[in-house]
């Protein structure tokens, strides 16, 4: 993100929301963005999926402006979206169809996804029999199926009662790590930042700005529910919350 500023329009004339934000993300980090409720912290996310322009500035990704709809990019965000109506199957398959790649070499591999992440036994069930941490898993399978180079989250693990929230989230860490993916969330859990995410950047109040970029340095292996447990993780949080008190 370079220089990215984004302004509205209201009734009472233009709102400034981020002021100048610019930072790097490197392939296969974890980044986390949080901040004080309407800081742009979603809005910082559709500008990386081309769902929102910006003002001025500009998202590049593997070299390329970002001026349209991403396909670089998976989005995720807080409820799992699964139609109802279709099984466990077709709802993986479903980012597929939309994009018109529903070839014998993807389909192979999101059958791959399913078997590989405990799913496949349940391929012919539908959402309402799976329960929400089920369906969660499901929701990234079918935003992995398309093979996206950065993941998007926005809340992802919200929804989710305490425990399940934990559950998932290590699940969904442990995925994205071995598919070797990308991942920038957003989340207003500062726990949830520090175990999850290599850095996390602190947004200011609106118009936002970069207040901190605190890198969460854990060593090879971790475990983002066990990491809670360590020094290391109070340190971590420690700065993360004096950064958004200020």
């Amino acid at each position: 993100m370079e220089n990215i500023k984004l302004s509205y329009q209201t009734m009472t004339g233009e709102t400034q929301a981020i002021k100048d934000i610019s930072f790097t993300v490197e392939a296969g980090d974890f980044i986390a963005i949080v901040g004080p409720s309407g800081c742009g912290k979603s809005t910082l996310l559709s500008c990386v999926a081309g769902l929102t322009q910006p003002t001025s500035g500009q998202v590049i990704i593997n070299g390329k402006k970002v001026d349209s709809i991403n396909r670089y990019t998976g989005y995720m965000m807080q409820t799992d979206n699964l139609l109802p109506w279709r099984t466990i199957y077709s709802n993986v398959l479903l980012g597929l169809e939309i994009q018109k790649k529903l070839t014998e070499e993807n389909i192979a591999y999101a059958e791959h996804l399913l078997q590989k992440y405990g799913l496949w036994s349940f391929r012919d069930s539908y959402p309402s029999a799976l329960s929400g941490g089920m369906r969660q898993r499901v929701s990234l399978i079918r935003t992995l199926a398309v093979k996206p180079d950065l993941l998007l989250l926005d809340e992802a693990f919200s929804a989710l009662d305490y425990q399940t929230r934990l559950n998932v989230s290590r699940d969904v860490y442990s995925i994205l790590r071995s598919e070797k993916k990308t991942m920038l969330m957003v989340t207003h859990d500062i726990p949830e930042a520090v175990s999850l995410c290599d850095r996390v950047l602190v947004l200011s109040q609106r118009p936002a700005v970069i207040a901190a970029d605190i890198r969460c340095d854990f060593g090879p292996g971790r475990d983002p529910v066990a990491v809670r447990n360590t020094q290391l993780y109070h340190t971590y949080f420690d700065r993360v919350w004096k950064e958004m008190a200020e």
